[in-house]
């Protein structure tokens, strides 16, 4: 995985993905900056004083209560972000698998034939569908994000455990079906779903760490193509 890994790392200099990765950067900023925007603006026009007990303790608080509330709601957004980055990260891969594998398979896979033809919007479709399963899922699972608050190395495990999982299923479909057909894909993902899922959480933890998650689009696409091809050499052998 560690030797995948650097090789997908070690091709960000390749003028191929130059192009696709700063799209990629441009369009993750834009969505989550929409994002902030608009939970912002929606901040300002809910009648926060309609809540019960929200008057109360503003009135006990005093200037202490605009501080906690900019605190909670700067937290509400680390969170979502943390939450929905997966998702949003998922989305814009569809936009450029292509590119990014083909460059990885030119440059370490010479001499295959021609991948599947799988369109634009099939791609887009299923990493929509993606998308929405992870809000979904997470949003199941956030209340037992909440009751480990207390015990944080757990809600991190269960966090990475869940993500990781969904990460790794959707990107290694999305390349896999690249080169088989659905069913074998499938076949080949339950076969080695352990390593997977291990791809899938360093996927997920990349995510999470401020800048660096801005090149998981890239990184992370060439990293399973990297994952797939090794896996396929292990099946053959």
């Amino acid at each position: 995985m560690i030797g995948h890994f650097m090789k997908a790392a070690a091709q960000l200099d390749d003028p191929r993905l130059r192009r696709v990765l700063w799209l990629s950067i441009f369009l993750s900023l834009l969505i989550f900056i929409g994002l902030w925007t608009g939970l912002g603006t929606l901040a300002t026009v809910l009648p926060l004083d309609a809540i019960p007990g929200v008057a109360w303790l503003r009135d006990a608080l005093g200037s202490a209560f605009d501080w906690l509330a900019g605190f909670l709601f700067a937290g509400m957004l680390l969170l979502l972000t943390l939450m929905l980055f997966p998702a949003v990260i998922t989305v814009i891969v569809g936009f450029f698998l292509d590119q990014v594998a083909d460059a990885v398979e030119a440059r370490h896979y010479p001499g295959l034939p021609p991948p599947r033809a799988v369109s634009l919007s099939e791609t887009v479709a299923s990493s929509l569908r993606f998308a929405l399963v992870t809000v979904v899922v997470n949003l199941l699972v956030l209340p037992l994000y909440v009751l480990l608050i207390f015990l944080p190395p757990l809600n991190l495990v269960l966090f990475y455990l869940v993500n990781g999982y969904l990460v790794s299923r959707e990107y290694f479909e999305l390349v896999a079906q690249r080169r088989l057909d659905p069913q074998t894909a499938a076949r080949l993902r339950q076969q080695y779903r352990g390593r997977l899922q291990m791809a899938g959480v360093l996927l997920t933890l990349l995510m999470t760490i401020p800048l660096v998650n801005l090149l998981t689009p890239i990184v992370g696409t060439a990293f399973i193509v990297h994952v797939f091809h090794g896996l396929q050499a292990r099946r053959g052998a």
